[in-house]
């Protein structure tokens, strides 16, 4: 009996064992944050060199990560000095750590492009929507600016807490124009500047950028040095790059000379001038262009150029003198396209301001032409519409798959050139350039082809920037050693740690160098000359054996 007591009272501590063991379960749960990177899946570590404080150069690592409670609710509020971080399993000291808004504010500028392609498919709209869903799910705390763009800045509104300044400044907002980001971007960098705490630019387009005085490295080294992570948000289908080869025909007859209508008080040809530059100006990477002036005759045209400074020279050289020959000057552009053979999309874009009364050609034979080689025509009438045969330039742009556009006056005659340039060199975002610009300065690049999501992801980004922490801080091992480190983060409250540990790591490039015993390495120079030594010392071993040992008639024969 009292063996069966024993025993039961055994098996109930071996039972009891493992609860007893058992740690009680965190109160916090750390993840670092993630982002995609070249089709995969990475930990936001960050590793670069920068100057330090006291201008050295430093191998400094950031980690962005969240701490949650353990149904996964944020927790944004944990102090500074209760986070503990090891690398290698030693104590790092000298830590920058940026906690979220309950703790330090937060400073925002949204940059949203309002560009004329904004204008389709209810993208202006939504942009506003989503911003406003940012803008409402700011903490009080937090400050927030705005910039407006198009190939311009149109508005720039410093960070404040004045979320109704920004909301009637996004209400009034227009599309119109081209795409100037990267200027936008350096813009929101330098406003956020000063600013304490945690920082971003929340940049918004759907375009390639083509008209940006700024280039994408000179952007990425101040957000760098700013310490400014730029999140992009790309509207629409990625872009494909095709280039566009396009022919301007463009009237230089002597009615060019006067106003296109009693408003203006530039001549036609001056009007001109300003409208094709400001085509050119938009024409996307890797598209080529060329001029074919004509009034009697047509002039020949130079070779295709992707120089936009040149072409736009050449634009400002033209004067008005002579009739029109139409038709024959549309006919050879058909024929300068169809020798030149390019590959993307093909185009020709053709001013007038007048009837066609020189040409030898007729309508009938430039449209088939065109057909036939597939080539669109875009037709452009400048002036009054009774100096204008608006019936046979819209047959010639309808028939050919192009357009017909009247402008009446200089104003519209830009306007048309730039929503032409537009449509023709705008064919999508450029996704690579906005996910550099991203990742480079330790932000993220959200897709938004469906633009319906957009209220998720500015959603979602006001919640990532109000409860990510951010860890910098010098490595504690400095070399470019091609070695591996590991990196613990953990909470610890009183003494008592209150999280589970991130266990992350990263890799230093460089080539490896191996400590070394130096009684084992002169070990092995020794091995090694005795090993280069051997050879010689068999020879002299070989030269002093009897030379007749093992010949026929030797002692032993």
């Amino acid at each position: 009996m009292n063996f069966r007591l024993a025993g039961a009272a055994i098996a109930l501590g071996l039972a009891a064992a493992p609860v007893i063991a058992q740690s009680p379960e965190p109160a916090y749960q750390i993840k670092t944050e993630k982002v995609e990177k070249d089709g995969r899946i990475e930990d936001r570590i960050h590793v670069a060199r920068r100057p330090d404080a006291r201008g050295n150069s430093t191998l400094y690592v950031t980690v962005q990560f969240t701490i949650t409670h353990a149904d996964g609710r944020p927790v944004p509020d944990v102090p500074a000095d209760e986070i503990v971080v090891k690398e290698n399993d030693k104590v790092v000291k000298d830590l920058e750590i940026h906690t979220p808004a309950a703790l330090e504010p937060l400073t925002t500028i949204l940059a949203i492009d309002i560009s004329g392609s904004m204008a389709e498919h209810r993208k202006m709209e939504k942009s506003k929507q989503a911003a406003e869903v940012f803008l409402g799910r700011l903490d009080n705390k937090s400050e927030s600016g705005l910039i407006l763009f198009d190939h311009q800045l149109r508005v720039k509104d410093k960070p404040s807490k004045d979320r109704e300044r920004m909301r009637r400044s996004i209400d009034a907002a227009k599309p119109g124009g081209g795409t100037a980001y990267l200027d936008a971007t350096a813009d929101a960098v330098r406003m956020l500047r000063q600013a304490k705490g945690r920082k971003a630019v929340l940049l918004l387009t759907d375009g390639v950028d083509i008209n940006s005085q700024s280039t994408m490295d000179e952007v990425i080294q101040q957000a760098r040095a700013a310490e400014v992570p730029v999140y992009t948000i790309g509207v629409g289908e990625p872009g494909k790059n095709i280039p566009v080869t396009t022919v301007m025909v463009l009237d230089c007859s002597g009615s060019m000379g006067e106003p296109a209508d009693d408003s203006d008080e530039v001549s036609k040809m001056q009007a001109l001038h300003q409208a094709a530059s400001r085509f050119v100006s938009i024409m996307r990477p890797g598209s080529k262009m060329t001029l074919l002036p004509f009034s009697d005759e047509t002039e020949p045209p130079k070779p295709f150029s992707a120089d936009k400074d040149a072409l736009q020279r050449d634009i400002r050289k033209l004067e008005a003198g002579g009739e029109t020959a139409l038709f024959d000057a549309t006919s050879d552009a058909i024929d300068t396209l169809i020798a030149a053979g390019p590959e993307g999309k093909r185009a020709i874009v053709v001013l007038t301001d007048g009837k066609d009364n020189r040409s030898r050609r007729r309508v009938k034979e430039v449209i088939e032409k065109a057909q036939k080689a597939e080539i669109p025509l875009h037709m452009l009438g400048l002036g009054r519409p009774g100096e204008l045969d608006q019936t046979v330039m819209k047959r010639m742009g309808v028939e050919t798959h192009g357009s017909y556009h009247h402008a009446r006056n200089k104003k519209t005659l830009y306007e048309i050139f730039e929503k032409l340039s537009i449509d023709l060199h705008d064919d999508g975002i450029d996704e690579a350039a906005l996910k550099r610009l991203a990742e480079e300065t330790g932000g993220k690049y959200y897709p938004a082809q469906d633009i319906d999501r957009l209220q998720l992801i500015y959603e979602g980004l006001a919640q990532e920037l109000q409860t990510t922490y951010t860890v910098t801080f010098p490595s504690l091992r400095q070399d470019y050693d091609g070695t591996s480190r590991d990196i613990g983060i953990s909470v610890w409250r009183k003494g008592v740690q209150v999280s589970d540990v991130l266990r992350e790591g990263y890799n230093v490039p460089g080539v490896v160098v191996p400590e070394m015993d130096p009684v084992v390495y002169l070990g092995l120079l020794g091995l090694i000359a005795g090993l280069l030594a051997l050879p010689s010392t068999l020879r002299r071993v070989a030269l002093r054996q009897p030379s007749n040992a093992g010949l026929p008639g030797g002692e032993n024969g």
